[in-house]
């Protein structure tokens, strides 16, 4: 009476490994569903927040209205696209290979030409600008921050500013005073204080001055 029970004990062991070896691939199906996932399209790059923060941080200050290196103006978007006298058009929209900024900021034999005089961009900021040279280069910048102010278009006061800072020259002849936008200085004269200079800028606050 106990063989019959050995044969269906033998019959049903093929079954069970049919079984795990039909569960094993479903198993890697949700495995295979991430691996996809994985190649996502790389995330847009913002010039307005990402892009102009590492100009602004270390090139702006030598090219700009007021001190344009080789002519080269990075604080307006049309001509920071342009480029300046020589090197031909700094940025060429979805070419960075055609970009003279990119070249100029990229380390060439261990060396970089910008900027000059100065620490080197990081690896992720020259990537970030790469990137988004290949992205088209797009100008995200809200409407309500394009307002520019300069010589010819300066701050006009409704109210008194809030002043962060203030400084004597050494000699005692000026005051610097902070002001949006600006640093208004002031010369001491005998029948009072005379505004002598406007020095208008990029910062809306000024957090300390000294002469």
């Amino acid at each position: 009476m106990r063989a019959p029970v050995r044969e269906r004990s033998a019959l049903r062991a093929p079954s069970r490994k049919l079984s795990l070896s039909l569960a094993i691939p479903a198993l890697l199906l949700p495995a295979l569903a991430i691996g996809a996932d994985a190649q996502a399209p790389t995330p847009k790059v913002s010039y307005y927040h990402e892009v102009r923060p590492i100009l602004q941080a270390n090139c702006q200050g030598c090219h700009q209205p007021a001190k344009s290196k080789g002519g080269y103006v990075m604080t307006d978007f049309k001509k920071l696209l342009a480029g300046g006298d020589s090197e031909g058009a700094a940025i060429v929209p979805k070419h960075s290979e055609k970009s003279s900024l990119l070249k100029m900021i990229t380390p060439q034999d261990g060396e970089v030409r910008m900027p000059k005089g100065k620490t080197p961009l990081l690896d992720f900021e020259v990537a970030t600008l790469k990137a988004w040279i290949e992205q088209g280069a797009e100008d995200d910048t809200p409407a309500d921050a394009r307002k520019h102010y300069d010589t010819e278009h300066p701050p006009i006061y409704s109210r008194p500013p809030v002043v962060t800072s203030l400084d004597f020259s050494p000699d005692g002849k000026l005051l610097a005073v902070a002001g949006f936008h600006e640093v208004l200085v002031y010369e001491n004269e005998n029948d009072g204080a005379k505004l002598a200079a406007r020095l208008i800028g990029l910062s809306e606050r000024v957090q300390a001055l000294r002469f």
